[in-house]
């Protein structure tokens, strides 16, 4: 296949930009640019056909073809949605995405996507005109290549499985689930119950008491399932005791304190 030299990429976008401004300008006749468009696509199947019509590669004139029927289908949609006529583009056209995965994985794709739209009845030559725009890329033959998925032995969906392995992969890479991102709780479950309430209490932690009990389970990687329950037994301590994990907890920094206070300064 003929190689597009970067002069000839740097025209193709040239006449792209200037379809569109053309085409969303604004008072423009959207049956009159319709029947332009049209015709110019019938001239440029011609060529496709006849060779010797025109001294340019095929590749340019796919490329061409392509981008006209893009502004031609959304002509249609105007034509259909009159309210929409004379709305001008608010934002200019964002740079095509690159397919970088083999074609026939982004083939597999359309076709899955073709089976859940339009309850499974989509145009495959609207959408596959639709992706070869978006990731400006040429999907030729695309029949052939469907019938190869559909006679695949084994996992006919490879590149699918392929999609959701990589999305587990980074949820995975992500979740706080992971056993590396937790701590041990090595303490009592009461314990944690009640360092719990104390930090809800406060209102410095701005959820639900039921939400505060799910991160710090999963933080300590400690099932807190009756943690209305063990308030109560905690409730039920005579009073001196109530809050005795807090009580360690505070005795505890103020040893620290003091031990740190009884080490000679360094000069």
């Amino acid at each position: 296949m003929h190689e597009i030299s970067e002069n000839e990429h740097e025209k193709y976008k040239a006449f792209k930009n200037r379809l569109v401004e053309f085409c969303s300008g604004k008072g423009s006749a959207v049956v009159g640019l319709f029947r332009i468009l049209k015709r110019m696509e019938h001239e440029l199947e011609d060529c496709l056909l006849d060779k010797t019509k025109i001294d340019i590669d095929q590749s340019i004139i796919k490329k061409v073809l392509r981008a006209i029927k893009i502004e031609r289908h959304i002509l249609t949609y105007r034509l259909t949605n009159p309210s929409l006529t004379n709305l001008e583009p608010t934002k200019p056209h964002p740079p095509l995405s690159k397919w970088t995965d083999n074609k026939i994985d982004l083939i597999e794709l359309i076709y899955a996507i073709s089976l859940s739209t339009n309850d499974g009845k989509a145009s495959m030559k609207a959408l596959q005109e639709c992706f070869e725009c978006v990731f400006d890329v040429e999907l030729d033959n695309i029949e052939e290549r469907i019938k190869e998925i559909e006679e695949r032995q084994g996992n006919k969906a490879y590149y699918l499985e392929k999609l959701i392995h990589q999305l587990n992969h980074f949820h995975d890479e992500y979740s706080i689930e992971k056993p590396h991102n937790k701590l041990k709780w090595e303490g009592n479950v009461i314990d944690l119950v009640e360092l719990t309430y104390s930090i809800h209490t406060t209102g410095y932690a701005k959820t639900s008491l039921k939400r505060l009990f799910t991160v710090m389970g999963d933080v300590f990687d400690v099932e807190l399932k009756d943690f209305y329950r063990i308030f109560k037994d905690i409730k039920n301590r005579v009073r001196s005791d109530r809050t005795k994990f807090l009580d360690e907890l505070k005795q505890g920094l103020i040893d620290k304190m003091e031990k740190a206070d009884e080490k000679p300064s360094r000069k």
